[in-house]
């Protein structure tokens, strides 16, 4: 294989990927690479310009109509392609043989960049504005995919009475809150559940008055985000969290709803 042939098929690798030296395909062109000291030194400056790239992407704040408008065209693209023959998938079908998948792909960055940003793209404002996620602590994150992953899961144990899910989550040994926020002490329960979110134990008590109420619980000590000093209030797309320490516990409430739904008890 000739520099210049695979320099073609090297600039096509994705940067930090480890897979791409495995595939077969490529085999040559990155043997070349090993002997090569000037294709060496022009593919870490490839790579490095890459990885610019791909950190200016990461950098991108989605517009909101990004979503449905990728949305309405795979629906698009899914009724155009009932109507064509299917050919059977081949050696040759390689990814960057087809510079519409990589087109895609971006798109999915951009949509993953929408919905949930980066852990690098952070933000010190303690209230981020409306509809925008920009900034929310990856805990966060997690706990809105769990939340909503409840009706297909289930809780733990279900209750009316907070102090009952209370014993229930202390005899399983897990966080379960010392107080209950006085909002939250009126309004009936639903059930608990637990999580584990890189490696540190996590409780959840689920309130219910019309609207739910999400209450996580987490040891102060082990809390596995960087932790606010202050009451904090961060705002996705259908969810409002707020964070707070209370003695040696940290606090969770999320509802579902903007920001100002949040109840004012801290």
């Amino acid at each position: 294989m000739q520099r210049e042939q695979a320099k073609q098929f090297l600039e096509l690798c994705r940067p930090g990927h480890r897979s791409d030296p495995q595939d077969p395909a490529l085999a040559d062109a990155f043997a070349l690479l090993e002997k090569d000291a000037e294709l060496r030194e022009w593919w870490d400056a490839q790579q490095a310009i890459d990885s610019r790239i791909s950190d200016s992407l990461n950098s991108i704040q989605a517009p909101d109509s990004l979503k449905d408008e990728i949305l309405a065209g795979m629906q698009l693209h899914e009724g155009q392609s009932a109507a064509m023959p299917k050919e059977p998938i081949t050696r040759e079908a390689a990814w960057w043989r087809h510079p519409w998948t990589g087109i895609a792909a971006v798109f999915a960055v951009l949509l993953g960049i929408m919905i949930f940003p980066a852990e690098q793209n952070t933000t010190t404002s303690s209230e981020i504005s409306a509809g925008s996620v920009a900034g929310i602590p990856p805990i966060l994150e997690f706990l809105s995919r769990e939340i909503d992953g409840l009706s297909s899961r289930g809780f733990d144990q279900r209750g009316e009475d907070a102090e009952t899910l209370k014993a229930y989550l202390a005899g399983h040994q897990s966080p379960a809150p010392e107080t209950i926020p006085n909002y939250l002490q009126s309004i009936p329960t639903v059930g608990c559940v637990t999580f584990e979110f890189k490696e540190v134990p996590l409780s959840m008590i689920c309130f219910k008055n019309g609207a739910v109420y999400h209450l996580t619980t987490v040891s102060k000590s082990t809390y596995p985000c960087i932790l606010p000093q202050e009451p904090t209030v961060y705002e996705g797309p259908d969810k409002a969290f707020k964070i707070w320490i209370d003695g040696d516990q940290v606090k969770i409430l999320t509802i579902h709803g903007p920001k100002e739904d949040i109840p004012e008890f801290i």
